[in-house]
Formats: C-alpha cells, sequence, structure tokens
C-alpha cells in the first residue's frame, strides 16, 4: 500500500471488531426514543437525544463533534439537503480541528428544523445546539452515558447495544450498502484516506447477493425498457 493510501493512524476512533447495528436494528432504536418523548418526566432532554443521536448516525459524525456544534452551524439553505458545519473535525496526529461542511442526509434537516423550533428553546438561551440543562455544550462522556441509559431503558439484550460510534460506524457500512460512492463517504466521515474508511465498512453476510440481483435487476431492466423495482 503506497504512502497516499496508507492508513495514518489507529487511535480511539479506529474501528471496533464488532459489526455495527443493522439499519433495522437502528430505526427500532429511534422509533423507542420517538415514542419515549411523549411519556418522558422530561420532554426537552427527551426530544434532544432523539435529534442528537439521528443527528450521529445520519451525518456520520463523532460524539465530540457533535457536542461541539453550535446553533449556527446548521445551515438549512446549503446544497440540496442542507448542510452541517463540523468546526471541530478530528484532524491526524496533532494537526488541531479540521473543519468540514456534512450534508443533512435522510431527512435529517427536518429533524433539526423540529428540533430548533420546537425543542430547543426549552433549554437556557446559549449557542450550542444540544446543550445540556444549563445551557452549555454536552460532554461527549454524557453523550455515551446517555446512549447507554436510553437502551438500558429500551430493554433489549446486550448483544443489541451499541456505542456512539458504532453509529458512525453504521452511518459508513449502510450507505456503501446503498451504493453510496466510497470517496463520498470519505468525506461525509472527515477521514484522511480511503483506507480509513474502508475500516469502518462492515457489509451485511448477504451484501454480495444483493449487490448481484441489484446489478441483474438494472441490467434486466436496461435491456426490457422497464424500471427495475427496488
Amino acid at each position: 500500500m503506497d504512502e497516499f493510501n496508507a492508513s495514518r493512524h489507529v487511535g480511539d476512533d479506529s474501528p471496533a471488531l464488532l459489526p455495527p447495528p443493522t439499519p433495522e436494528r437502528v430505526e427500532e432504536f429511534f422509533e423507542f426514543l420517538k415514542a419515549r418523548i411523549a411519556t418522558a418526566r422530561k420532554y426537552a432532554p427527551a426530544a434532544r437525544d432523539y435529534a442528537l443521536f439521528r443527528t450521529l448516525y445520519h451525518a456520520g459524525l463523532r460524539s465530540e463533534e457533535a457536542s461541539l456544534l453550535d446553533r449556527p452551524d446548521v445551515h438549512f439553505s446549503r446544497g440540496p439537503f442542507g448542510k452541517l458545519h463540523v468546526r471541530f473535525g478530528k484532524g491526524a496526529h496533532t494537526s488541531g480541528p479540521r473543519p468540514r461542511w456534512v450534508p443533512m442526509l435522510d431527512q435529517l434537516d427536518l429533524v433539526l428544523r423540529w428540533f430548533l423550533d420546537d425543542v430547543r428553546g426549552k433549554f437556557p438561551d446559549s449557542p450550542a445546539l444540544f446543550a445540556d440543562e444549563s445551557g452549555g455544550h454536552l460532554h461527549q462522556g454524557t453523550v455515551r452515558n446517555r446512549l447507554r441509559y436510553l437502551m438500558e431503558l429500551e430493554g433489549r439484550p446486550a448483544a443489541d447495544r451499541f456505542s456512539p460510534h458504532a453509529l458512525r460506524r453504521a452511518c459508513a457500512t449502510h450507505n456503501y450498502e446503498r451504493g453510496v460512492d466510497l470517496v463520498a463517504i470519505q468525506q461525509l466521515l472527515g477521514h484522511w484516506t480511503v483506507s480509513s474508511t474502508m475500516r469502518y465498512v462492515r457489509p451485511s453476510a448477504t451484501f454480495i447477493e444483493d449487490a448481484y440481483r441489484r446489478a441483474v435487476t438494472s441490467t434486466l431492466g436496461e435491456l426490457t425498457g422497464e424500471e427495475p423495482t427496488p
């Protein structure tokens, strides 16, 4: 592997050996969070948690990157989906923050519009997007603890639980399985090299068969002039 494609470092941001949660598992968790908003003793923190973890997954952010977002970092008019300005993206070695623009995919823009319009004002006024109850930025450790607490409330087996970073790996894997270009995923995650991104991608056991079916269906559609079925 040449020096331009070699992975530069392995550290806390390195992917785990366990596969990320499946799209179905992630959706089940979000449905649990959504239902909890209506029954939680405190509406605002429950609604914030829903928006926060949707952001980690759909934007592929590190927990620290999400916790340091400010309200002015949300740009709904930038690009076709709107974008988040991640000003404190992780840099390589000691290079300092590496800012990047991240599109709000899979209707994340709608989630964040709702959050800003209906939820954020219930916290103390401050620049922080995902604020704690004093108005400050959530600490990345608090993000991990909140996710652990919520999954305990959900009551699923330990094997079904995951970390905030697993949501980032799920973002990479699920977009790759959907056919998103690997370089685009690299830019989304803020990796220096494609090889770093590839270590995040853990396709499902039927990835080859699913890709084959899509390719065959697309080819037959071109030959017959029929629209391929999803």
